[in-house]
């Protein structure tokens, strides 16, 4: 990047029109040489949130930059008031040093936040801290834009991104979830004795270490989706021996491989639908079922309970999300004291399946927003609910309409209808 002349308007839109103009992944390496005059540093890195590819990403010439961890730079942001730099020291990649920060708002309550590392001690002159927030703010607002209207080959690798994450993620949590489970009904058991509890809890617990182990090693392309079932059944085993709800498992009659992503895909959904069973008290039996057809792979999860949580879209969205990064479909029809049932289907060619919904290439509160246009509510009732703006709910409500290439809130809540978002039904 060539000098820039601090004092000379077109010299410093002409290289903040060089960083905007840079790809994705080099927009921080040229940031941090343009502001590298105003704040000398040694790193640099940036936490956007509204970016679902790769929200914390970091330049430097040595390794102290790729040590910073998420966690790390969510510790910091509260000291970093939005409109101000900030200039201390903060405990960065296993080491404490000294940096300037600075934060910008977006809509919805994120903020994006730049971190410089080994930074001067003294303080920052008040000219390059306005300065430095100004530039900040601007570069917020473009790589905001870019999230929000992504040109088509970032927005295939964020949602390639974002669904195996979403399938890792539900994958950890179904297994970690089904062992704290089972500890806590060993331990709770009345069937048991202490000494018989605590040895019961040791072994499950070493147990889980094995298969946790055994799982990073493993990485076929093709599982066998009565194997994994069996291997669902034990998992599940302790649970089922030490929990008072019924637990019954009806196998998949075929035996055939499948890929592996569609059959572990449909274990997170079983899992997921069965521990969200168990966090009702007044579930008594829960009946999962796999079918194995020529064209498909079909989850049943059942239960018996009065369906009084409040939290029925959440459990929706949730088991919509995980099915959808594998190419499935999922649905969770519940029916005020006859229970739920939870139906997921999985094609088994997902390179042949249908293309993405439309609703994959929305945010997470665009999706909380969407549900809401769904059952009817207006952007007041939205917002009160999500406990956001009402101005943020429209920006969220255009870029919904854009992203979903439709006109109206009726056409946008009848995609959410058809991709399952539909409201539970209301007593």
């Amino acid at each position: 990047m060539s000098t820039i002349d601090w004092s000379s308007p077109a010299s410093v839109t002409s290289a903040l029109a060089d960083v905007q103009r840079a790809p994705l992944g080099d927009v921080l390496r040229r940031l941090s040489a343009l502001v590298a005059p105003l704040v000398p540093h040694t790193a640099a890195v940036q936490l956007t949130g509204f970016c679902g590819h790769s929200p914390l990403k970091a330049h430097g010439g040595d390794d102290t930059a790729e040590a910073v961890t998420g966690a790390d730079l969510d510790s910091l942001a509260p000291q970093v008031p939005v409109g101000a730099p900030w200039r201390g020291t903060a405990h960065l990649g296993g080491a404490d040093r000294t940096v300037t920060a600075v934060a910008a708002a977006a809509p919805d309550g994120d903020e994006s936040l730049l971190v410089l590392i080994g930074t001067p001690a003294d303080p920052l002159p008040s000219a390059a801290a306005e300065l430095l927030q100004s530039i900040w703010d601007l570069i917020t607002a473009h790589l905001l834009h870019r999230a929000l209207d992504p040109e088509p080959a970032q927005l295939a690798r964020s949602r390639a991104a974002s669904g195996e994450r979403r399938r890792v993620t539900a994958e950890l949590t179904g297994s970690h979830s089904v062992t704290l489970t089972a500890l806590l009904a060993t331990l709770r058991s009345r069937s048991l004795s202490d000494v018989a509890a605590r040895q019961t809890a040791a072994d499950l617990a070493a147990s889980a270490l094995i298969d946790l182990r055994r799982a990073a090693r493993e990485d076929p392309a093709d599982s066998d989706a009565r194997r994994v079932f069996e291997d669902l059944t034990a998992e599940l085993g302790p649970i089922r021996r030490y929990s008072d709800v019924r637990l019954s498992l009806r196998p998949p009659e075929t035996d055939r491989s499948i890929p592996s992503e569609t059959v572990y895909a449909a274990r997170s959904v079983t899992l997921t639908a069965v521990l969200d069973a168990f966090a009702q008290d007044t579930v008594r039996r829960v009946h999962i079922g796999w079918g194995l057809g020529d064209d498909a792979l079909t989850v049943t999860v059942r239960d018996d309970g009065t369906n009084t949580r409040a939290d029925t879209g959440t459990a929706a969205r949730r088991l919509h999300r995980i099915a959808a990064a594998a190419g499935g479909e999922a649905a969770r029809d519940t029916e005020p004291e006859w229970g739920t049932t939870v139906t997921a289907t999985f094609p088994l060619d997902p390179a042949e399946a249908a293309a993405p919904s439309p609703l994959d290439g929305l945010a997470p509160r665009e999706l909380d927003v969407l549900t809401g246009l769904a059952r009817g509510l207006s952007n007041r009732a939205v917002a009160e609910e999500l406990h956001i703006g009402e101005t943020t709910v429209k920006f969220h409500v255009r870029n919904i309409l854009k992203k979903l290439d439709v006109s109206s809130r009726g056409q946008a809540a009848a995609l959410a209808r058809d991709a399952g978002l539909t409201p539970p039904r209301q007593p």
